[in-house]
């Protein structure tokens, strides 16, 4: 769904996901391995809500990691990210060290990064602006 969605909207620049449900299969990297040929990603940013870092999440967040070549900025929130332990194991697990992108930075928060950092969304209905995420209040 996820890359429907980019083929129809081929410079999105900016992704925010939520996970909700636990334990879905996600065979993203391989899947999809052969779309990347044809396939330009241009995100920039990338926010995962409610990450924890279990197999399909990992996968998901990798794909992009490894294939995003304009990449700037991953965010991954989620209850365990404040968790040392789990960062530097996730740091090997999303193969950060293969990243496309070599300037892009990724930030593991807490729960409360999404609310406190995008509070006006009042306007991502409307997708004739540039950036419906940027506060026009």
């Amino acid at each position: 769904m996820v890359l429907d969605m980019m083929r129809c909207f081929p410079c999105l620049e900016k992704m925010y996901i939520e996970f909700l449900r636990s334990g879905d299969r996600n065979s993203w990297r391989r899947k999809h391995r052969d779309v990347i040929r044809c396939f330009d990603i241009r995100l920039k940013t990338v926010v995962l809500k409610n990450y924890r870092g279990i197999k399909s999440h990992v996968n998901f967040a990798s794909f992009f990691v490894l294939n995003a070549k304009m990449l700037e900025s991953m965010t991954f929130e989620g209850a365990a990210c404040q968790n040392e332990k789990f960062i530097a194991e996730q740091h090997s697990l999303l193969e950060l060290g293969k990243r496309v992108s070599k300037s892009a930075q990724f930030y593991f928060t807490v729960h409360g990064f999404w609310d406190s950092h995008i509070t006006h969304i009042k306007h991502v209905h409307d997708l004739s602006i540039t950036d419906p995420f940027e506060c026009r209040c």
